[in-house]
């Protein structure tokens, strides 16, 4: 019994030792430079509504599912929201940053390196902006 159960830990070790290797691929980490092209109804008319600008995604280090979008809405940099992620889906929850009140969803792709994102910002003005947004890297 104990020649057998010798011979079962040095192979269970390198089992562990093997699976933790192994990368997380149910929760790859999204954080980095990615390109947005927005299209609003509202806010950039004067170029039939579509922008292309860079944003940064920061995963939180407490809950890896939250992450914060900096420069959102080409707002600047420092100005961001925070959008969570479960699996494939993208939900960012309403959240008021400077005057405006942003809610929306949206989905990465399956390789992780495409997001798109429907969204609202309301300024309080009593018009509604209604965005689309594909974010690549």
């Amino acid at each position: 019994m104990i020649r057998s159960l010798s011979r079962s830990i040095p192979c269970l070790m390198i089992g562990l030792l093997m699976t933790s290797c192994v990368p997380d691929e149910g929760n790859p980490d999204l954080s980095g430079t990615w390109t947005c092209t927005e299209t609003s109804e509202i806010f950039l008319k004067g170029t039939k509504g579509t922008s292309i600008y860079q944003v940064t995604l920061a995963r939180d280090a407490m809950v890896q599912s939250n992450y914060t979008i900096d420069n959102f809405y080409k707002l600047g940099n420092g100005v961001h929201v925070t959008i969570i992620k479960a699996g494939y889906t993208i939900t960012m929850p309403k959240q008021s940053v400077e005057g405006f009140v942003f809610e929306g969803s949206g989905e990465v792709n399956d390789t992780y390196d495409i997001i798109q994102m429907s969204y609202t910002a309301d300024d309080g003005g009593g018009e509604v902006d209604h965005v689309m947004a594909e974010y690549a890297r």
